[in-house]
């Protein structure tokens, strides 16, 4: 679907009221993040059959060590239940193990295994591959230099706003 006249409209905040270009922000993210998405597990984590999901639990544990799995999933923006199964296929393959909290048993710890640490060594070098550049020169090529600081710093304010809302509903 073309938006190029949508967008350039919005930019120009012509005759959208508020209400509609928050909307069309939010439909905006969600076509952006789908189509990073699904690029991502066709062209770089098929061939370690991992998910999006998967990598994204696997990133946070190999950067910030072992995690309560209620962090965990929050950090992932994922359910606890949806956790619980991707903690089961990523400890099939070896790659993190659970153990109970030491404070508190009906809590439970994810850690990173040797071979979790392996995947991610031989993963993350992929993202500076040729292949995967084309996933970041699609999204980004069009950014001048000064508008990666204002994307940045808006999409952090959204996230911001929402984990504020989403922890005060819990």
């Amino acid at each position: 679907m073309e938006t190029t006249g949508l967008d350039s409209a919005l930019s120009k905040g012509s005759i959208f009221d508020r209400y509609e270009r928050s909307v069309s922000v939010i439909l905006i993210i969600a076509r952006l993040s789908s189509i990073i998405k699904n690029y991502s597990e066709k062209n770089l984590f098929k061939e370690f059959n991992l998910s999006f999901s998967e990598f994204i639990v696997m990133r946070l544990i190999w950067v910030w060590g072992d995690l309560e799995a209620a962090i965990l999933a929050k950090n992932a923006g994922i359910a606890k239940s949806t956790l619980s199964g991707i903690l089961k296929t990523l400890e099939k393959y070896g790659y993190c193990q659970r153990a109970p909290y030491l404070d508190d048993a009906k809590k439970v710890v994810v850690h990173i295994t040797p071979a979790g640490e392996a995947l991610m060594e031989k993963l993350f070098p992929k993202f500076h591959e040729p292949k995967f550049y084309e996933i970041e020169d699609l999204v980004l090529s069009e950014l001048a230099d000064n508008e990666f600081e204002t994307t940045i710093d808006s999409f952090r304010t959204m996230l911001k706003t929402m984990e504020k809302k989403r922890n005060r509903s819990v």
